[in-house]
This record gives C-alpha cells, sequence and structure tokens, in this order.
C-alpha cells in the first residue's frame, strides 16, 4: 500500500468533494434571496447530481481506454469553479448552470482518482479506498462549516473562495502526476493504451451473471444516497425553517452527520477486509432503520448524538462499494468507479427533488417519514448480493477467462 499517493488523492478528493457539501448550505443562503421554492432547491441538487452520476461513467470507461490521469487536477478545478459562481448567480437558471459545472468536475475527478487510489492500495483494497474515500468524506463534512466561513466574510461573493482553494489543490494534483502514475506506484498491473480494451473484457460485461449483480450493488447505492443527499439537503432547511434554529447550528449538525460519516469509511474499510463486503452493506442498512425514526422524534443533547450515529452508519459502505464494484469490474475498474461513484451516489439528487416535493406539500417533518422506507429496500436488495466466497469464485473466473 502506497500511502503517499493514497494521501494526495484523497486530500484532493476531499478538495473537490468541499464544494458537494457546501453546496446545500449555499442554497440555505440563496433561497431567500432568489426566492426559491422547496421543489427548486431540490432540482438544483438534482441539477449537481445529475452532471456528476450520468456523465461519470462514460469518464470511467473513458479511463479505461486510455491514460487520463489529466482528468484529476481538471475535475477538482472545475468543482471549484462551478461553486465559486454559485454566489454570484443572479438568477435560478444561472445557478442550475454553476451547479452542472461544479458537477462536471467531480465527474472527471473520481473514475481517474479512484482508480489510481485502487492500484495504490496493494491487497488490501478496502482498507486503501478507505484512505481515497475519507478524503471525499471530509471534504463532504467541511463543505457547510467552510461555505459559511466564506458567507460571514464577504457575503455570497465569498464563495469566490472555492475556486481559489480548488484551484491550488488543481496545480499540486498536475505536478504530482508523474509521481501518482509511476509503475512502482501502480500494482493492478500494466495501464491502458491509447487502443480499445480488450474485447474480452467487454464480453464479461455482456453476461447476466455480472450485470445482475452491478444492477443490485447501484440500487443499493442510490437508496443510500437518497438518505444521505436528502439529509444534507433538508437538515439545514429543517432546523432553520421549521425549528427556527440558526444557520450556524444547521450548519454544525449538518457537518457533525459528514465528519462522523468519514470516521465511519475509515472504521468500515478495514472492517470490510475483515468480515466481507456484504457484512458491512447490510449492517449499515439494518442500523439506518431505527436511526432515522429516532431523528424526528429526539430532542436536546440526544439530536447530535443520533446526528452522529446515523452519519457513522450510513456512510461507512462509501469505500466498501466502491471495491464492491471493482470487484464485479475487475478489468473495467474505471467503469466500476464511475457507476459506484458517480452514477449510483448522483442519482441521490432524484431522492432530494421528490423529497422537496413531498415538504412543499406536508411539510418538513414528512420527510423523514418517508426516507425511513429508503433502508428498508436497500436492505432487502443488499441481501441478494453476492457474499465473500462467492465474489472470490466469480473474481478467479473473470480472470482466468481473460
Amino acid at each position: 500500500m502506497n500511502k503517499k499517493v493514497l494521501a494526495l488523492l484523497g486530500t484532493g478528493h476531499a478538495v473537490t468533494d468541499l464544494n458537494q457539501g457546501a453546496l446545500p448550505m449555499m442554497l440555505a443562503f440563496l433561497q431567500p434571496v432568489l426566492a426559491l421554492g422547496q421543489l427548486q432547491v431540490g432540482a438544483v441538487m438534482l441539477a449537481f447530481n445529475l452532471s456528476s452520476s450520468v456523465i461519470q461513467p462514460v469518464f470511467g470507461i473513458f479511463s479505461d481506454r486510455f491514460r487520463a490521469a489529466w482528468l484529476i487536477p481538471l475535475g477538482c478545478l472545475l468543482a471549484g469553479t462551478g461553486m465559486a459562481l454559485t454566489g454570484y448567480a443572479p438568477n435560478y437558471p444561472f445557478l442550475l448552470l454553476a451547479a452542472l459545472i461544479s458537477g462536471l468536475g467531480v465527474a472527471a475527478y473520481h473514475p481517474e482518482g479512484s482508480k489510481y487510489a485502487r492500484f495504490a492500495s496493494g491487497p488490501r483494497k478496502a482498507s486503501g479506498m478507505s484512505i481515497f474515500s475519507v478524503g471525499g468524506n471530509f471534504g463532504f463534512a467541511a463543505g457547510p462549516v467552510l461555505a459559511s466561513s466564506f458567507f460571514a466574510l464577504a457575503g455570497l461573493a465569498g464563495s469566490a473562495g472555492f475556486f481559489v482553494l480548488n484551484g491550488v489543490m488543481a496545480v499540486l494534483l498536475w505536478i504530482s502526476l508523474s509521481f501518482v502514475t509511476a509503475p512502482a506506484n501502480v500494482a493492478a498491473g500494466p495501464l491502458p493504451s491509447a487502443g480499445a480494451r480488450p474485447k474480452a473484457a467487454g464480453s464479461r460485461l455482456s453476461t447476466g451473471k455480472v450485470v445482475a449483480p452491478i444492477v443490485l450493488l447501484v440500487l443499493v447505492i442510490i437508496m443510500r444516497s437518497w438518505i444521505h443527499l436528502g439529509l444534507i439537503t433538508f437538515l439545514p432547511q429543517y432546523y432553520v425553517l421549521y425549528l427556527h434554529h440558526d444557520k450556524t447550528y444547521a450548519a454544525a449538525l449538518t457537518s457533525l452527520f459528514l465528519f462522523a460519516g468519514a470516521l465511519g469509511t475509515l472504521v468500515g474499510g478495514p472492517a470490510a477486509d475483515r468480515w466481507g463486503l456484504k457484512t458491512i452493506i447490510v449492517s449499515s442498512l439494518t442500523a439506518m432503520v431505527p436511526l432515522l425514526y429516532f431523528l424526528e422524534h429526539a430532542g436536546g443533547l440526544w439530536v447530535p448524538v443520533i446526528i452522529a450515529l446515523a452519519g457513522f452508519a450510513l456512510i461507512s459502505t462509501f469505500s466498501v462499494t466502491v471495491v464492491f464494484g471493482q470487484e464485479l469490474l475487475p478489468h473495467n475498474v474505471g467503469l466500476a468507479s464511475g457507476l459506484t461513484l458517480g452514477f449510483g451516489i448522483g442519482t441521490g439528487g432524484i431522492g432530494a427533488t421528490f423529497l422537496g416535493w413531498i415538504a412543499d406539500h406536508w411539510g418538513l417533518p414528512a420527510i423523514f417519514n418517508v426516507m425511513i422506507i429508503f433502508p428498508v429496500i436497500g436492505l432487502l436488495l443488499a441481501l441478494f448480493l453476492p457474499g465473500r466466497e462467492e465474489l472470490s469464485r466469480r473474481k478467479v473466473a473473470m480472470v482466468s477467462r481473460s
């Protein structure tokens, strides 16, 4: 395991995903200025996540076919540029465009970044991926606090700080590409050249035995993402607009959820290496059912406790599902990363839009009553995922056929 490469890519992951974490808080600031409804707030999240989810598998396929490490610094830069523009949005269409640009940057960074993180992980794939993933989780967690700090310093114009921060990180990643891509740091075999993938890999993708578990895994990730994006989008709205707490308290709770998730990611990776990928996913979704129920009914000091536990349990599977997808598609790591980091996670915006519609019609508290359905569906789907032994047999069979 090359921890230097993982630390560098994880830091870039953090700075890139700062923008994802900051967007819900920026929307809380922009909502009264642009007179946005809850449905419009959800639609902005959808725009961001569609640009990072629908496009990301395309970047993943491109990553599998060509050397495209330059997407790592470019993605980081675009993510910050789009987020910087949100604070200068004169109207709703401009805000949607800015969200699309930022999401496109996120889409560019993740497949290539996670591919090189896998290469640097050696045999401990889940543990190595947890180092890379915790960077994104930390960035997500710090995003709301950073957005609040920029706003306190310069109002909405403070969003320019994201351009400065991501620009500096993009330069660092650019000058470090030769180190990241050095043969000594690639433990997964030769990188693709500027040609097509082997035909055998494409034929494997067409078999039902490979497609079915990938579809199941993506559906599980979608259910997790609907919970994840639903909470970070509407927790600030719930505590500011419904319970009438100040924005600082709401930002602190959102960041607590995400920081606890970062800790969960660090624990979830090694735990999956020890007890199996499926075991950690099933345990996480099982825990989320009572936690979501108590979230609406808790008060006082129990609120941050339950929010922290929910973040820890839910986000602990972040790196686990990425490795699961890569193990199912060992010859198409970029595509697997695009599906698990991009398409599956990015479709959380659909859930956020749906929950926004629920809030507009029945009020913000109704969101939590509806959201509890998502982990139940995810749990039922996860039970049909291949276990550790079956996953090993599948991987050996695919490698022997290459």
